[in-house]
């Protein structure tokens, strides 16, 4: 008898074990199996300030926007040595120079930002000091139709206004695409604009605020399915309604502080921090 009885305990025990593997095989993800450990998921959320940790494809085609969402950005608290990085170390910028245009770093938020030469007495001409930030062909920007948010801290003093300021910005309103963001005139109010793939019409969101007071300023500029919009510390200033169509592909570079180094290149007078692109699509 009691033998017997020590065979069915075995058995049972047995039966157990084998119900409560099943189970742990019937609740374990597609394709990974029970004792498999769950891997890079993150152990907190990223802070305000991070860059997501989204890997850019290393192929694909040329210009093509890519999947998912992709930051980069710019704080220039390590100062100006060349390659200027990105935080996420996605992207790297060279100065691109002409007629003796330099860069400096001035100290704000408890860090660094950049400083672009002063302004020129004769915009446009020859003679200007010109320099700018550039980047390789940054295809994996592209927002296609997508949405995208980008902007930059900027500090511009009353007399520092001009005809042309770029901020920031990926491609050409003739014969391109393009985003962009600026701060043209003399009232000095910062603009968004953007252009589509084969179009010649462009876009532009004005502000209602001008940000040449010597004071720092926080600009972001928006584009979401028709709409396209213009933010000043964080209060949207100006809009404009654009084609949900609208697509956004080129295989130019980002570039901060100017289009380029050709005499007319807007060249942006004034000081520039934590500029960031984020494109979703």
């Amino acid at each position: 008898m009691r033998r017997r009885r020590l065979l069915l305990c075995a058995l049972l025990a047995c039966l157990v074990g084998l119900a409560g593997l099943a189970v742990r095989r019937a609740s374990a993800p597609p394709g990974r199996s029970a004792a498999e450990p769950l891997t890079g998921q993150s152990a907190k959320a990223p802070g305000m300030g991070s860059a997501p940790a989204v890997a850019v494809p290393s192929s694909g085609p040329a210009g093509s926007p890519v999947h998912g969402a992709v930051t980069v950005r710019y704080t220039f608290d390590d100062g100006l040595a060349e390659p200027v990085a990105d935080v996420s170390g996605r992207l790297a910028l060279r100065s691109r120079r002409a007629e003796g245009g330099q860069l400096a770093t001035v100290a704000h938020d408890g860090g660094l930002a950049v400083r672009f030469p002063p302004r020129c007495e004769h915009y446009g001409a020859q003679s200007c000091a010109r320099v700018i930030l550039q980047s390789a062909p940054a295809g994996f920007l592209n927002p296609g139709r997508g949405p995208i948010t980008y902007g930059a801290s900027v500090l511009v003093q009353p007399e520092e206004t001009s005809k042309g300021a770029n901020v920031v910005q990926k491609g050409f309103s003739v014969g391109d695409s393009q985003f962009k963001l600026q701060v043209d005139g003399e009232a000095g109010r910062p603009s968004c604009v953007i252009v589509g793939t084969r179009s010649s019409s462009i876009f532009v969101a004005l502000s209602t605020r001008s940000v040449a007071d010597g004071r720092w300023h926080r600009l972001a500029c928006s584009r979401s399915n028709s709409l396209l919009t213009v933010s000043v510390d964080g209060v949207e200033a100006g809009r404009v309604t654009i084609p949900s169509s609208l697509s956004i592909v080129n295989d130019d570079p980002l570039c901060i502080g100017g289009k380029g180094t050709s005499a007319n290149n807007d060249q942006f007078v004034g000081a520039i921090d934590d500029v960031f692109v984020t494109r979703i699509a």
